[in-house]
């Protein structure tokens, strides 16, 4: 490691991104009891899986949420540590555009309450790519580690 990154800092900006991933944990939760209503054919929702308020807070937590990610901080310190990794971090943040693209669609159909019944389908296609790219995060970090090792 460098001296001008302390294992604590470092460290500490990985925990800040994985509380991120918790509380995204905590809403794709909510989207699936959300798609498993809407599946149902109910039309009346508890106040955390509304349809249109809950894909618009999904959309601002995952542009927050890769914001962080790919802030100077986070990325931009595996780079530095780890310059091999840059296409891996490349590949990322074209994913994350996607997910994006994916979130706003989402927004569109979440925006007329008539199209509800239209968001479970591509709302798990898009979780299930969340997980895939978690996945690909958390391989970026034990490449990482192994490179720094």
């Amino acid at each position: 490691m460098s001296p001008l990154n302390p294992l604590p800092s470092l460290f500490g900006r990985f925990t800040s991104i994985l509380q991120g991933h918790h509380h995204l944990g905590k809403t794709i939760g909510r989207l699936r009891v959300m798609c498993a209503a809407l599946e149902d054919g109910q039309s009346r929702f508890a106040p955390e899986i509304v349809p249109g308020a809950l894909i618009r807070e999904l959309r601002a937590d995952l542009g927050e949420h890769f914001a962080a990610e790919e802030s100077d901080a986070y990325f931009g310190t595996v780079l530095e540590e780890a310059p091999a990794l840059a296409s891996e971090i490349a590949g990322l943040k074209w994913d994350h555009l996607d997910l994006l693209r994916a979130a706003d669609v989402l927004c569109g159909f979440a925006g007329d309450q008539s199209r509800w019944s239209q968001l479970p389908g591509p709302t798990r296609e898009l979780m299930g790519h969340l997980d895939r790219h978690e996945i690909s995060e958390s391989a970026l970090l034990r490449n990482l580690f192994s490179q720094t090792a």
